[in-house]
């Protein structure tokens, strides 16, 4: 794919990857353009080119400028909070190209998405259409929900991204999906348009979608008979990505895409199908480029200190996620190693216990699949500027799509 070693040096589209650092310095972002296209061409014709809506789930990278682009192949966009919806605004989504999720919408957010006439709310509770029946009626609108089932299926990943199970806090159980439906006079503000599912992330088994379809085909036959037609199915996200071969493409990942998008149409073709996906657009599309800054040897352990830390890619430490490790000059792995940062807390690692290569100060290395939930869940902590994001162009130019944050922009907000 984009990312590949030319004459031992690691480039992306052609660009060594030397040439970023010293333009742009280290830590730093770095995504293929012809990557991103990639992955957003086989959504589009795998669901798009089916008639199945796409909204891609903007909290896995929010950066505006990526937001364009997977506008340009005719998707929506899903949003979690306030922010993002004005991000979506900003960008040029119509409100109805916006779908609001989430467990814990606040009033204000209810008001502003309310106002911007958005799709449809995916509301997970009862005390949330209470509050939005509230709202709707005092603005004098009308809401259209999408009521979140939960399942109650394994999506067999891991728990802290594991979201359709009964004890997980997502969703409603069907008992109270199923009297809402028949029973919307209690709600005259609100349209229940549909169901919304959503099972976990990081789904690497094509199973549990095809066990969510088959579940969505029997409640919907269940609602039928009491008169409730469902008009909108949405089917949740969740594909996964294969971190250990970054750059493997999405078709070899998740090669049951076309088999998924034609069983949903087959089994709930008469409603409105829907999809969200996130990280499988953006992952592999990026990686964070980090600069050695020495390393250390402690009772027998080898430490390589980069500058990229957890404050970029907090991943590794919240979930013990995998990311490749990739030097700049190609050479063979040959010491068992951790990967941290500068970051004053242990659990600052970006891999541990690899086998890696001896690294020297100055050298450059990638963390590799840093392009969903990296920069979005950067943080300032130790006081560390946010780091910087460069889109590699298909020709090879380079754009500089976020820039570093400066120190007086952290100090001006206190």
């Amino acid at each position: 794919m984009s990312f590949t070693y030319e004459n031992k040096r690691l480039s992306v589209e052609g660009v060594d990857l030397s040439h970023i650092a010293e333009q742009f310095g280290t830590p730093s972002y770095v995504y293929s353009e012809s990557i991103l296209n990639r992955n957003a061409r086989v959504m589009a014709q795998a669901f798009v080119d089916r008639g199945i809506h796409v909204s891609y789930a903007v909290k896995a990278n929010p950066n505006p400028h990526i937001l364009k682009l997977l506008r340009s192949f005719g998707f929506g966009v899903d949003i979690v909070s306030g922010g993002e919806l004005r991000m979506a605004q900003h960008v040029g989504f119509s409100g109805k190209e916006i779908n609001f999720a989430g467990v814990g919408k606040t009033y204000s957010e209810i008001e502003q998405a309310l106002n911007a006439g958005i799709a449809h709310f995916n509301v997970e509770s009862l005390y949330e259409l209470q509050a939005l029946q509230k709202h709707a009626e005092l603005l004098g609108k009308k809401a259209s929900v999408l009521l979140r089932l939960n399942p109650d299926i394994d999506p067999q990943t891991h728990p802290h991204i594991s979201t359709g199970l009964k004890n997980n806090k997502f969703g409603m159980a069907p008992e109270l999906v199923s009297h809402t439906l028949q029973q919307p006079a209690e709600f005259p503000n609100l349209i229940f348009d549909g169901i919304h599912c959503h099972i976990g992330s990081q789904i690497l088994k094509p199973q549990p979608f095809y066990d969510l379809i088959d579940y969505l085909h029997v409640f919907a036959a269940e609602q039928r008979k009491h008169g409730v037609e469902i008009r909108h199915m949405d089917l949740g996200g969740g594909f996964g990505v294969n971190y250990q071969d970054p750059f493997e493409d999405i078709l070899e990942t998740t090669p049951y895409l076309e088999v998924f998008a034609e069983r949903a149409s087959k089994k709930l073709g008469a409603h409105q199908l829907h999809i969200q996906p996130g990280r499988v657009l953006v992952a592999n599309s990026a990686v964070l480029l980090c600069q050695v800054i020495g390393s250390k040897d402690n009772g027998g352990h080898h430490f390589i200190v980069s500058d990229g830390a957890t404050t970029d890619l907090i991943r590794p430490a919240l979930y013990d996620a995998y990311h490749a490790v990739y030097p700049h000059l190609e050479k063979p792995a040959s010491r068992m190693s951790d990967l941290v940062g500068p970051v004053c807390e242990s659990s600052d690692a970006l891999a541990k216990g690899r086998q890696l290569p001896e690294f020297k100060a100055g050298e450059l290395l990638v963390v590799a699949s840093a392009g969903a939930y990296g920069s979005a869940m950067g943080s300032t902590y130790n006081l560390r500027p946010l780091s910087p994001e460069i889109l590699v162009t298909e020709n090879g130019e380079l754009r500089s799509i976020r820039r570093r944050q400066k120190f007086e922009e952290m100090i001006s907000l206190y």
